[in-house]
């Protein structure tokens, strides 16, 4: 959702350099425990032993090729490397949330990400990790309260009494 926004927001845009009011639609995005690399993401299922169990190699188009496609921390990289003086008005701050003890997705998937995206020159994109926290805790206490809820939910507060912009959260499982 978030690289979709992204670009259709710059592809709007008459020119390339955004104009001086242009924001982003929404100011916030949280991404939890997520796979934001497809391929590398494979390799460890792979490894795991559970890569033809598992529903991400028919989803994301069963070859290397596409797993690049369908991986959203590839293609947000790629697209602020393509645009870089006119993405970073349009894009949101990041908090990219994963539980330490994921065995489903590694927390370094997240790290990775940021990094990728930083590397782009994102320039707000914070990271939480969770302790003792898996991949299904982290999502559940994120919908039903628990430690991640209340992080974010910190993070959030934090931000607003710093005197950053109003704060409007979107909830999606996708980046």
């Amino acid at each position: 959702m978030l690289v979709q926004h992204i670009q259709k927001r710059m592809l709007e845009s008459d020119t390339l350099t955004p104009k001086s009011n242009q924001r982003p639609m929404f100011d916030t995005a949280v991404g939890l425990s997520g796979p934001y690399a497809i391929s590398n993401h494979f390799d460890f299922e792979a490894h795991r032993g559970v890569e033809e169990l598992s529903p991400m190699k028919p989803a994301c188009g069963f070859s290397r090729e596409s797993f690049q496609m369908n991986s959203p921390g590839t293609r947000l990289a790629l697209l602020l490397r393509q645009f870089p003086e006119s993405g970073q008005p349009l894009f949101p701050q990041l908090l990219l949330v994963h539980g330490m003890e994921d065995s489903t997705v590694p927390f370094t998937a997240t790290s990775d990400a940021a990094a990728a995206f930083r590397s782009c020159g994102v320039e707000r994109c914070d990271e939480l990790y969770i302790g003792q926290t898996g991949h299904q805790e982290t999502i559940m206490h994120f919908m039903f309260g628990g430690k991640t809820k209340d992080a974010v939910l910190k993070w959030l507060q934090d931000r607003a009494a710093s005197g950053e912009e109003t704060v409007q959260l979107v909830a999606s499982s996708k980046l």
